[in-house]
């Protein structure tokens, strides 16, 4: 029964079709229900953590992450400046059908002529999203380290804000986004796939190397790399920094949202992590160390006297140590 409903989702999903999520909402209850009794959403992720799905399960995931790589990019430069030894442009690409994704790209103005490595950054759940000042200053460190950076916006955020969050507070984003599995699930399916274009994109327009993409998250956006890492197997390696299984006010997901059915997927390709032992919130104890327990091999964790910020500059060495090994 169970794989009957992945496989119509999996189809719905390939087609685009805007009722698949109310049927992907109904997958949690068949998955609730298989022990008998009145299905429940609440104890899912939980269960997810204690048990994966298996890998047939995980591989009708993947489906639902396709998309038409045919589709011109329609690359739209808004502005570019050469300012502090970096190139920066502010730009969009078409995702997927009617969707565009909107990036700020930085490089060293001085680059070899031969294809280079990149990183793809994912940022945090804040209003301005790829624009939050700290995270502009995180992705020019890289440039200026010598690294081209994709800075994407996640859906919903940035210049692809909606008017489904209107204040960003922590209450509006967990009731609107976060704790609606349907709509969370149609958030982490877009972002996959943007992921998926951003790599088509740097390879096609921005001479990169495409056997030398990397993928940096940070918080929300940490927790979205343990996903995507595993649903996109271009990518040379995932760093996820003050992420975990969710956050200290979320309640559920849908199996295929959760990052405890991907994070073990990531392997053999490495894993890096980063996170403050004194997260509020990504709790050490309760929603990381079991999602990491769930991580295979190769795995670099690192464990600093922080709460939940970007990691300073004098404590981003074991970061860039794992960058550089990858992307040489």
């Amino acid at each position: 029964m169970t794989r009957s409903v992945f496989a119509w989702c999996a189809r719905c999903l390939a087609a685009e079709r805007p009722c698949v999520l109310l049927v992907l909402l109904s997958l949690a209850t068949v998955a609730a229900g298989a022990q008998g009794g009145q299905p429940k959403l609440g104890p899912l992720v939980d269960r997810w953590v204690q048990q994966p799905v298996d890998d047939a399960t995980f591989r009708s995931f993947l489906s639902f992450f396709q998309y038409d790589r045919r589709l011109p990019f329609d690359v739209q430069v808004k502005a570019s400046s050469d300012t502090g030894g970096l190139r920066r442009e502010r730009l969009s690409f078409v995702s997927t059908s009617g969707v565009r994704v909107t990036a700020n790209f930085v490089q060293p103005l001085s680059l070899p002529s031969a294809p280079q490595p990149a990183i793809i950054f994912l940022h945090g759940g804040t209003r301005p999203g790829k624009d939050t000042p700290r995270y502009v200053d995180f992705v020019d460190f890289f440039g200026r380290a010598g690294y081209r950076v994709l800075s994407i916006d996640m859906p919903y955020f940035g210049e692809r804000a909606t008017d489904l969050m209107t204040s960003f507070s922590e209450e509006e984003k967990h009731e609107r986004l976060y704790n609606v599995p349907a709509t969370y699930l149609g958030f982490v399916t877009q972002l996959v796939k943007d992921v998926g274009r951003s790599i088509d994109f740097l390879v096609a327009e921005r001479r990169t190397d495409p056997s030398r993409i990397l993928l940096l998250g940070f918080s929300r956006g940490g927790q979205m790399a343990y996903i995507v890492g595993a649903a996109e197997s271009r990518l040379r390696g995932v760093a996820a920094l003050y992420a975990g299984h969710m956050d200290h006010l979320e309640l559920e997901h849908l199996p295929a949202a959760c990052p405890a059915n991907y994070i073990g997927r990531i392997s053999p390709r490495p894993l890096f992590t980063m996170n403050g032992n004194y997260d509020a919130d990504y709790s050490r104890d309760s929603t990381v160390v079991p999602l990491l327990k769930l991580a295979r091999r190769p795995v670099e964790s690192v464990w600093l006297e922080t709460g939940h910020s970007l990691p300073p500059d004098n404590l981003r060495a074991p970061l860039m140590a794992w960058l550089q090994a990858r992307l040489r």
